[in-house]
C-alpha cells in the first residue's frame, strides 16, 4: 500500500470528483475522458484486424472513433462488435479504477501503463488539430508520471482516476435520460441497435450486466481502495 497518510489520498479523490462539476474543469475532465471512450475502441477492435479510420475531438468534450470490420474474421466479428459496443463508455470507467488503485498501492507503473497506452493510442489516430493539442497535453501528463514519479504525481493520478471514474458515470446517467426519452441521438448503443436490429436499451442493459460481471471479478482491490476511502474520511473527521 502507498506511505502516502490516507487522508492525503482521500483529498485527491474528492478533488478529483469535484472536477466534472466545476465549468472550465469539468470540460478539460471531459475532454481526457473522451479521449479514453475513443481510445477504448481502438485497443478491442485493431488487435482483432479491424482498423481505425481516425479520431475526433470537439471542443465541447465530443468525440468519434471512425471504426472499420473489414479485416475481422467472420467467425469473431459478432464478439469485436460487442466488444466495441461495450469499449467506449467502460473505458473511462476502468480506466479511472486503474489509476487510483495505482495510486492506492502507491505504484506509479500501473498509472504510467494506463496513461501510456492512452496517450500513444491517441497520438497515432487523432486528426484534427484541436484534438491533437489535447492529446499532446494528456501525453505531457504521462512523460511526467512515468520521468519524475513521487508522491505528488500518485496524488496527481488518483484526482485524474476520480474525475474519469465520476465523467464516465455521468456519461451513463446522460444515456438512462435519452433512452427514456426517446431522444435522437447516436450514442454507441443507438448504433448498435441500428446496425444489429436490437433495441438501444436491450444493449444498454448487456453492457450493465457485463460490467456487472468484471465488478464482482475485482470486487478484491475494489473494496481495498474502498477501506483507503473510508480510512481517510474518518482521518479529517477525527482532526
Amino acid at each position: 500500500m502507498t506511505s502516502l497518510p490516507a487522508s492525503a489520498v482521500f483529498a485527491a479523490l474528492l478533488i478529483g470528483a469535484v472536477l466534472p462539476l466545476v465549468p472550465f474543469l469539468g470540460r478539460i475532465a471531459r475532454l481526457a475522458a473522451t479521449i479514453v471512450h475513443e481510445v477504448g475502441h481502438c485497443v478491442v477492435v485493431v488487435p482483432f484486424g479491424g482498423r481505425i479510420r481516425r479520431i475526433d475531438l470537439h471542443p465541447d468534450g465530443s468525440g468519434e472513433a471512425w471504426v472499420q470490420l473489414g479485416r475481422v474474421p467472420g467467425a469473431v466479428r459478432w464478439l469485436v462488435r460487442l466488444l466495441n459496443l461495450f469499449a467506449g463508455y467502460s473505458a473511462p470507467i476502468w480506466a479511472g479504477v486503474l489509476l487510483v488503485t495505482g495510486a492506492v498501492v502507491g505504484s506509479p507503473w500501473l498509472p504510467v501503463a494506463v496513461l501510456g497506452v492512452v496517450g500513444l493510442v491517441a497520438l497515432l489516430f487523432v486528426r484534427n488539430w484541436f484534438g491533437l493539442l489535447v492529446v499532446i497535453g494528456f501525453d505531457a501528463l504521462a512523460v511526467w508520471v512515468a520521468v519524475r514519479p513521487s508522491d505528488l504525481t500518485l496524488l496527481v493520478v488518483a484526482a485524474l482516476g476520480v474525475a474519469l471514474l465520476v465523467d464516465g458515470l455521468r456519461s451513463l446517467v446522460q444515456v438512462v435520460r435519452w433512452l427514456f426519452t426517446g431522444a435522437r441521438v447516436q450514442t454507441d448503443f443507438h448504433i448498435a441497435a441500428a446496425e444489429m436490429r436490437l433495441p438501444a436499451v436491450v444493449w444498454f442493459v448487456l453492457f450493465l450486466a457485463g460490467n456487472g460481471v468484471a465488478v464482482w471479478a475485482a470486487r478484491g482491490p475494489l473494496l481495498a481502495v474502498g477501506d483507503t476511502v473510508l480510512t481517510g474520511i474518518r482521518a479529517l473527521v477525527g482532526s
